[in-house]
């Protein structure tokens, strides 16, 4: 293929079309290389709304120490 601009597109056409004779021909390529999809794996039961890891509220503060 001739490199009419010097452009490194007009390269990479090139080089595909020499190894792979098609554009169609290097895509197919490419995507028979993909690994297949991930698995998406279900989502767990609800969260219990207990438990030690639990948000839990803010201490009040007494009149004594809101006074520091």
């Amino acid at each position: 293929m001739t490199d009419p601009t010097g452009s490194t597109v007009h390269a990479l056409l090139g080089e595909i079309l020499a190894r792979y004779g098609s554009i169609d021909a290097f895509c197919a390529r490419l995507y028979a290389l993909l690994d297949p999809p991930t698995v998406v794996l279900p989502a767990a039961g609800a969260a219990s709304a207990g438990g030690r890891h639990r948000l839990t509220e803010p201490a009040r503060l007494t009149s004594a120490q809101s006074s520091r």
